[in-house]
């Protein structure tokens, strides 16, 4: 008996969250396919097979995909930009204060809603910005509601899994490479374009897209940061339109379902990217 239960041990295990997965996002996920292709309008819904929701996409909303792909690929990069020289520094240089910068790099997953509210507040036109900027003599411009802070904002929310990823990567290279090529006269600046850069690439790459997926179905930092401004909706923003306000279920599920398709394709580029640096 007890020969037959370590044999299924870990079947329980995989149980509850298998049964979570198939409950709150498989089947979930299967519906919104269902009602993406169907007729929806007004307050009615039609279980009629149709194309249209998919073929408005094409020639209505491409300008919608294209500000969320842009806003995502520039947070991304900002990601990395930043990221990169933390997560080095974290593991390499300051690992006596590695507690305290992992707590300041854990603040952003206190939530999306929370760093909104405070970009908002501080590039409002009288906030600290503009009062900053005016204290050394420069005239203040509109900053709040464009790109630029949206890509911010979105930049520090998902900083940590830039980060994370990035460092599991820097973490796995040893140190000793750095040390032979500096016994050999390589400089800083050397050690890090041939040793470094080229190992830690993986987790950068891996860094990136992961950041990338997640920014894609970002909805409350673009919805403060400008996002209902016609030019720079982004597809989060366009979806509660379309199935809140215009009530068009079926479009409003088309968009969510593509949505969902390219965040998860570029949530698996990253996690394989990833394979190598994780095994």
């Amino acid at each position: 008996m007890s020969e037959y239960f370590e044999k299924i041990k870990p079947i329980i295990f995989i149980i509850p969250a298998l049964t979570f997965a198939v409950l709150f996002f498989i089947i979930p996920f299967i519906l919104l396919f269902y009602v993406s292709f169907t007729k929806g309008s007004s307050y009615f819904f039609q279980p009629i097979f149709t194309l249209e929701n998919y073929v408005k996409i094409t020639t209505n909303y491409i300008p919608d995909f294209r500000n969320t792909l842009m806003l995502a690929a520039l947070s991304a990069t900002l990601d990395v930009i930043v990221g990169y020289p933390y997560a080095y520094l974290l593991l390499r240089k300051v690992r006596f204060l590695s507690d305290f910068f992992r707590s300041i790099l854990m603040v952003p997953l206190l939530g999306e809603l929370y760093i909104a509210y405070g970009f908002w507040w501080l590039f409002l036109p009288k906030g600290p910005f503009s009062f900053f900027l005016e204290s050394i003599g420069i005239s203040p411009f509109a900053i709040l509601y464009t790109p630029v802070t949206a890509a911010l904002a979105l930049a520090i929310y998902t900083l940590p899994f830039a980060v994370l990823q990035m460092g599991i990567n820097i973490s796995q290279i040893d140190p000793v490479l750095e040390e032979a090529s500096s016994c050999l006269g390589a400089d800083r600046f050397r050690r890090f374009i041939h040793i470094l850069l080229p190992l830690s690439l993986p987790g950068l790459m891996s860094g990136w897209f992961m950041a990338f997926g997640w920014n894609i179905g970002a909805y409350a930092i673009p919805y403060l940061m400008g996002g209902v401004v016609v030019g720079q909706r982004v597809l989060s923003i366009q979806i509660r339109m379309v199935g809140l306000l215009m009530m068009n279920y079926g479009l409003a599920a088309a968009l969510a379902s593509s949505l969902v398709i390219i965040s998860l394709i570029f949530t698996l580029i990253s996690l394989k990217v990833s394979r190598g640096v994780l095994i």
